[in-house]
């Protein structure tokens, strides 16, 4: 009888199927990632710029569309120039929630005894101030019992430093001395403002209306915030808008809503990001070099496996594919170590800059941001992957009899040429589409490609002339320049990676100077002293005899000025406009405005011609000639402008320049006097000093003109070109922090340069030892032939960087350029050093190496 078994059959274990090529790239990679650490640093790198700008921006742009209420003030706000809201408009806005009435304006904070006054914002509010957010007092006074009596207000503690004042003395404002009761500590709607030109003070509508400073022709901005008592839906805020330009067509109102609550900030956060992706990209792209010089070096060791591949019978296709596959994986390396990098540096910065920022930022996982840095990682890698890794399908099996001594000078085949070439356009291609401006970022790629074709071409010349130079009978420069000049040596390598970064340098540093110089030598001498803002038109008679009288050798400049703001180019409503982002500003908001018979001076007309003395036809206009071309405007078209809740239709008559940079009188739109002539205006007035500045005539001027004119306001050019200062300092700072990155990525592309030959380097050490050579003539020609090296790309960086700034500044800017001997010292310099820091640690380790295994070896 057949005994039947119990116990259970064997379980086979089964592995999920995987192609011959990824068995190959996994078992080789079990070796360690050696030589491949170069290749993770120069993508990370990259990645890391690009996904930190990416999350921080992405951060701050959610902060600031869920914080939009407080930003704003409210869910909607409308905004009219010059004039109140009257009781039809009024009861528009209320229809639709709580309305709180804001007004803000510019003008000059004195101390009783007139010893010193300061330019300040003015903001006047209501009872209803703030709808959202909280403003804080320092202490624990709330700001309806710090304005709780008339003639009081709340200031910045820079107004009470400027002033030497403290809380409980008065400040003169217009014609009425206010008590200050308070130190605002936040302000929460401070951004909705704009630019701030001084300290802030705070009263009430009631105190500002006291002090005379509210005449007909103000420039005052007066802010209706709504809150709605519901949620600020998209339709609830399109009804909004529906009911201002049906029931309130031609009143002048601009409405914002808490979207986008301060479009300029919105628009500098996205230059700034572009800009930022831009550097991130030029790192990466520098940090290519160090991909594909990683990529080469694997090829060369795989020298031998390729070979046993194809001995064995594997075909081209699976060799290259195994190898493909490694170097991808490593690339993949790369790219997450330079996400999660990404990822968590903006943490860092905000809790060590986070009291520097105007609004809060609440930090979240930005996928989008995250996903982009990979994109650019991926196609970088690719970029300068696939070339040199397209020839290792050229191995033959015949390598295994022979040592490979010459440069692999053959082409890949065409399917990784087509690869490389198509991954650099899509790179190209991604970086232009998403940046804020299209025109600066392609201008900008195409740039960082003729620089790179400019240094590839300056290493081939300097091997090319080490080369051809006759050797000297000093060995050890002899040495230097037959390293400098062989195939095999740091050259090329060494001008594409420094090159870049100490060509950008030198231009900003270049640039810089030549601002620093306009701002602190040329601006001063040929812009105004000072200017004058809401003059009365009825006494400026008294204002020019108060001049006469204190600055008797000064020039006085006038003009009318009032605010209007476009509403229609050539019968087309500019909300239906698509203008460029650097001409958007004059279509956002009200502009100044002016009219004039003759054409001002430092101008010229470009098309057209300037209208007659006595022009009594239809209201003509000059427009300024950049903007009209960027905006579409020719001569004969018309402008709508609304002017004080009019709308004025004028012709254009004439483009001209301006020479912005003189700071002088003068307007994007000039219209001819039958135009705004009978409009209620203040007058704009400009001090100028022929003979020489004297700050005590200025000083003495100046308070004679608060005394009589409270109401006027003093802006000093002297002390707003020294703000500029501050801010441009800043800027350049920033600039400099972030165009280092190109700088650290050649510098980690020098360093796997160096462990590249470094075997080479040590193998030729050795046979000059046993010839005879002493550590002296071998530490002499390595440093040599280092400082050779350095200082011939230095001198085609700084060439290329005084190019690069020369054309920036006179061209973009329109600013003379200041040559400085210093900015173009420091790149050669730094070249030097690093390469010495570089070249030294390498020659240490060359000079203890034993003789004996290399001899043995070979």
């Amino acid at each position: 009888m057949t005994s039947i078994s119990t116990s259970a059959p064997a379980v086979r274990q089964t592995r999920l199927p995987m192609p011959l090529s990824v068995r190959l790239a996994l078992r080789e990679l079990r070796g360690g990632l050696s030589g491949f650490y170069v290749f993770i640093l120069c993508i990370a790198l990259g990645v890391t710029a690009i996904a930190t700008v990416g999350t921080v921006t992405g951060a701050l742009q959610d902060s600031i569309a869920r914080q939009g209420q407080i930003i704003l003030g409210g869910d909607v706000a409308a905004s009219v120039v010059h004039r109140r809201a009257n009781e039809q408009e009024r009861a528009v806005f209320a229809r639709f929630g709580t309305v709180s009435e804001v007004g803000t304006m510019r003008a000059m904070g004195l101390r009783p005894d007139g010893d010193a006054q300061v330019l300040i914002g003015v903001k006047a509010v209501d009872k209803a101030y703030p709808l959202y957010g909280n403003f804080e007092l320092e202490g624990d006074r709330s700001l309806r019992e710090a304005l709780a009596e008339p003639n009081t207000a709340v200031v910045e503690q820079g107004l009470l430093d400027r002033l030497d004042l403290e809380v409980g003395d008065k400040v003169k404002l217009g014609e009425s001395l206010l008590e200050i009761t308070g130190v605002i500590a936040l302000e929460p709607d401070r951004l909705s403002g704009g630019a701030a030109f001084g300290p802030r003070l705070l009263t009430t509508i009631p105190t500002l209306q006291g002090t005379g400073l509210l005449a007909p022709g103000t420039l005052i901005d007066w802010r209706y915030r709504v809150a709605f008592p519901a949620s600020a839906d998209e339709e609830r805020i399109a009804a909004f808008r529906e009911a201002i330009d049906t029931e309130l067509e031609n009143s002048g109102f601009e409405v914002r809503d808490r979207t986008d609550p301060s479009p300029q900030i919105t628009r500098a956060v996205n230059r700034l990001s572009s800009f930022l992706t831009l550097v991130g990209l030029a790192a990466l792209l520098i940090g290519g070099i160090g991909v594909a010089n990683a990529i080469s070096a694997f090829v060369a060791r795989k020298r031998k496996s390729a070979a046993i591949y194809k001995a064995i019978g594997a075909s081209t296709g699976l060799t290259l594919t195994s190898f493909a596959l490694q170097v991808l994986m490593v690339a993949a390396l790369g790219i997450v170590v330079g996400l999660i990098a990404g990822s968590l540096i903006p943490i860092v910065l905000d809790r060590a800059f986070a009291d520097l920022l105007p609004i809060q930022i609440d930090l979240s996982l930005q996928p989008g941001a995250l996903v982009l840095a990979a994109a650019y990682g991926l196609l970088t890698a690719l970029a300068f992957i696939l070339w040199p890794l397209g020839r290792a399908g050229q191995i033959r099996p015949a390598e295994l009899l022979r040592e490979e001594i010459t440069e692999q000078k053959s082409w890949p085949p065409r399917a990784f040429i087509t690869g490389s070439v198509m991954s650099a356009l899509a790179l190209a291609g991604l970086a232009i589409w998403l940046s804020e401006v299209r025109l600066i970022a392609a201008i900008t790629v195409v740039g960082i490609g003729v620089v790179f074709a400019i240094f590839l071409g300056v290493g081939r010349l300097i091997r090319g002339l080490a080369a051809r130079t006759p050797r000297p009978r000093q060995p050890e420069m002899a040495l230097a320049l037959a390293n400098i000049g062989g195939p095999a040596g740091l050259t090329i390598t060494l001008a594409l990676s420094l090159g870049a970064g100490l060509a950008l340098l030198t231009m900003i540093a270049l640039t810089d100077t030549s601002l620093r110089g306009e701002l602190q030598t040329d601006l001063p001498e040929n812009a105004p002293s000072q200017f004058f803002l809401g003059i009365p038109k009825e006494r400026f008679s008294d204002f020019s005899r108060i001049i006469a009288d204190n600055a008797p050798s000064a020039e006085l400049n006038t003009a009318p000025m009032l605010r209007g703001r476009i509403t229609a180019i050539d019968g087309t409503p500019t909300s239906e406009i698509d203008a460029p982002q650097d001409a958007q500003w004059v279509l956002d908001g009200d502009r100044g405005i002016t009219y004039s018979e003759k054409l001002p001076e430092h101008s010229e007309v470009v098309a057209g011609e300037w209208w007659g003395p006595d022009h009594e036809g239809e209201p003509l206009v000059s427009f300024e000639d950049e903007l009209a071309r960027q905006l579409g405007i020719e001569v004969g078209d018309t402008l709508t402008v609304n002017v004080l809740g009019r709308e004025i239709t004028a012709r254009v008559a004439n483009l001209r320049t301006v020479a912005w940079e003189r700071l002088s009188i003068n307007f994007v739109m000039i219209f001819s006097p039958n135009a705004l002539e009978n409009a209620p205006y203040r007058v704009l007035a400009t001090l100028n000093w022929p003979e020489g500045r004297n700050a005590e005539a200025e000083n003495a001027a100046l308070r004679a003109i608060t005394a009589n004119f409270p109401t006027v306001t003093a802006v000093t050019v002297r002390d707003v070109l020294q703000s500029v200062g501050r801010v441009l300092e800043q800027v350049m700072t920033a600039i400099r922090v972030a165009a280092s990155l190109t700088l650290i990525a050649g510098v980690i592309v020098l360093a796997g340069a160096f462990a590249t030959v470094q075997r080479r380097r040590v193998y030729e050490a050795v046979v000059l030892k046993v010839l005879g050579a002493q550590r002296r003539n071998i530490v002499m020609a390595h440093i040599l032939e280092y400082v050779l090296m350095a200082v011939a790309v230095a001198v085609f960086a700084a060439g290329l960087g005084a190019a690069g700034a020369w054309l920036l500044v006179t061209f973009v800017l329109g600013v003379d350029f200041t040559f400085s001997a210093l900015a173009l010292v420091q790149a050669g310099v730094l070249a030097v050093l690093l390469m010495v820091i570089f070249g030294s640690i390498g020659t240490l380790q060359v000079l203890g190496a034993k003789a004996a295994p290399y001899l043995r070896s070979e």
